[in-house]
């Protein structure tokens, strides 16, 4: 009878092993999937944040260019309908400029210098 007995809680271990050996496969694959999808997050995270910092630069560009059409004499209508801009678009892209180094003497500006602006500068 101890035989009998000895017998079945092997098989009932063998059978517990197994099925917690099937469980642990579960969990690692699961695991695995979760690690992809946390790289995938951070990669995507990484790029968004390039790509946040490359649109500042361009909209630091488009701020100054409005900008200047302002330092050329274009009042705020004038721009507005160059640029086909509503009056309040053009006010937020011309917040969008971000300081450059500070000029501690404003040159003088000519007629010859109307084309020095570094946007639109021409040959």
């Amino acid at each position: 009878m101890a035989t009998k007995q000895t017998g079945k809680k092997l098989d009932a271990r063998e059978r517990a092993r197994l099925a917690r050996t099937r469980v642990d496969q579960v969990r690692a694959e699961r695991d695995a999937k979760i690690e992809v999808t946390l790289a995938e997050f951070f990669t995507a995270g990484d790029e968004r944040d390039t790509l946040i910092a490359q649109l500042a630069v361009v909209e630091n560009t488009i701020g100054h260019s409005v900008e200047y059409l302002f330092t050329l004499g274009e009042n705020a209508s004038q721009v507005a309908n160059l640029l086909d801009l509503d009056p309040k678009e053009m006010k937020r892209l011309r917040g969008l400029t971000t300081p450059t180094e500070p000029v501690l003497s404003p040159p003088r500006a000519s007629p010859a210098d109307t084309n020095s602006h570094p946007v639109h500068a021409r040959p």
